[in-house]
């Protein structure tokens, strides 16, 4: 199969964005990554458009650790992007067989460091930092995939950022990131400590069996200190994971490059910088002669006889948003009713932020039973439940109407949704999914 002047030899992967293959440039003799957005997504506009900032996105950049744009092209229907091909492994892999030493997870951070300085300085944010969109090479580290970046100090269209909705990869996301705030530069700087976590220790820093139960862990709750995984870890370098990782933007690195220099410094070397790096290892324990490893997996380390005694860290567990039996002094309850799992998590966070207890409920009958036994101030209903509808839910509230009714928001996917005056007399606003933060921090404050 032939592109315009790239012929496709084999296809080396997908995702959310199109398909990717090896090809060959028949005029200038050199084989190339070709990027190819689906036809039926090349012929909706709004994604066109987001292949087409991804293509303008990565050709501003021009860094060693950046994989670099050649051409956009059109072939008939078919949309692509020809980009440099690099012979290598994605960091997941790497991690796959077990934590890296110390020296080459430093390695790979520093050069992903420097590359993401180079995008910010562009006023580019990644936004999906992790171990799949790092490309380990013979010769350097290479940043993948800047699909879902957001330029910063442009005019974009706002229904391709999608204000307030969650994007990235649940993992390795910012708290601000998780809770669809506005980000800025210091989100990827805490998945690259995310990402240093697991390349340390071989373990994610937040999982779950459900992406609300991973979000709620970014922005409730500490990883288990990364000292407490890492068997004789340097302080300086445990400083630098979590320093990475704070909740509040501010408390993090000032920039990429101040988190380059202070892993710079562990090593003791800068001479990998824009060079040639090994190909990291996978982890292997030394010890001194007093100390011993842990017997099993997951077992503490034992101290040799010399070593100083060794304070246990607790390990912090995930923090429930207050409810009205916690002695948090809520300002009043709040149901939240919705089946989808991920705008009960964003809005069950927002009123939690602001000591608001609230009950969920996955559909409508759930929601009544709550109604029954509860009184509330503020009631969020999602139109399209199962059992029981939310327009369902809403005529029982109006059957109990009291002296003080409670505050009541539809949420619905339905652009523009029509209200009967009997509605409009029950009914306080309108949220459209996906939920718009900023507009919920606005009600409940």
């Amino acid at each position: 199969m032939e592109l315009g002047p790239y012929r496709l030899i084999s296809r080396l992967g997908a995702g959310g964005m199109g398909e990717v293959w090896r090809a060959e440039d028949t005029k200038l003799l050199r084989q190339v990554a070709i990027k190819i957005l689906p036809e039926a997504l090349a012929a909706d506009p709004e994604w066109k458009e987001r292949f087409l900032r991804e293509a303008r996105t990565i050709a501003q950049l021009n860094h060693p650790n950046i994989a670099t744009i050649y051409a956009i092209d059109q072939q008939g229907d078919t949309l692509f992007i020809a980009m440099e091909l690099v012979e290598g492994d994605p960091l997941s892999t790497l991690i796959g067989r077990g934590p890296m030493a110390p020296t080459e997870a430093v390695r790979v951070a520093a050069q992903v460091a420097e590359g993401l300085f180079e995008a910010h300085s562009k006023g580019i944010v990644h936004r999906d930092i992790k171990p799949d969109n790092i490309l380990l090479s013979r010769r350097v580290v290479k940043v993948l995939d800047f699909g879902i970046a957001k330029q910063i100090g442009t005019k974009v269209d706002r229904t391709l950022t999608q204000g307030g909705m969650v994007v990235g990869t649940p993992h390795y996301m910012s708290p601000e990131q998780a809770l669809g705030r506005p980000v800025d530069h210091r989100t990827d700087i805490f998945s690259l400590g995310s990402v240093m976590y697991e390349m340390l220790s071989g373990e994610k820093p937040f999982s779950g069996d459900a992406v609300t139960e991973i979000l709620l862990q970014i922005v409730m709750s500490e990883p288990r200190d990364i000292a407490d995984l890492v068997w004789g870890v340097n302080p300086v370098l445990a400083d630098i994971v979590r320093r990475a990782m704070r909740k509040q933007p501010e408390d993090r690195f000032a920039d990429c490059e101040e988190m380059r220099l202070a892993l710079i410094n562990v090593v003791g070397d800068d001479s990998g910088r824009n060079r040639a790096a090994n190909t990291p290892t996978v982890k292997s324990y030394t010890f001194d002669s007093g100390a011993r490893p842990p017997t099993q997996p997951g077992a503490a380390p034992q101290p040799g006889p010399d070593s100083p005694p060794r304070v246990p860290t607790a390990v912090a567990k995930p923090v429930k948003p207050a409810t009205a039996e916690q002695p948090a002094q809520p300002r009043f309850r709040a149901l939240v009713a919705d089946d989808d799992p991920s705008t009960r998590f964003i809005l069950g966070s927002i009123l939690s932020r602001h000591r608001i207890a609230f009950d969920e409920a996955e559909n409508g009958a759930e929601a009544v039973k709550f109604l029954k036994s509860h009184e509330y101030k503020l009631v969020f209903i999602d139109l399209l439940m199962p059992r029981i509808d939310g327009w369902g839910v809403i005529d029982y509230l109006r059957s109990r109407r009291g002296a003080q009714p409670p505050r009541i928001f539809i949420i619905t996917g339905v652009q523009n949704q029509k209200l009967s005056t009997a509605d409009q007399d029950m009914v306080s606003g309108l949220l459209y999914k996906p939920i718009d933060v900023t507009q919920v921090e606005k009600l409940v404050s």
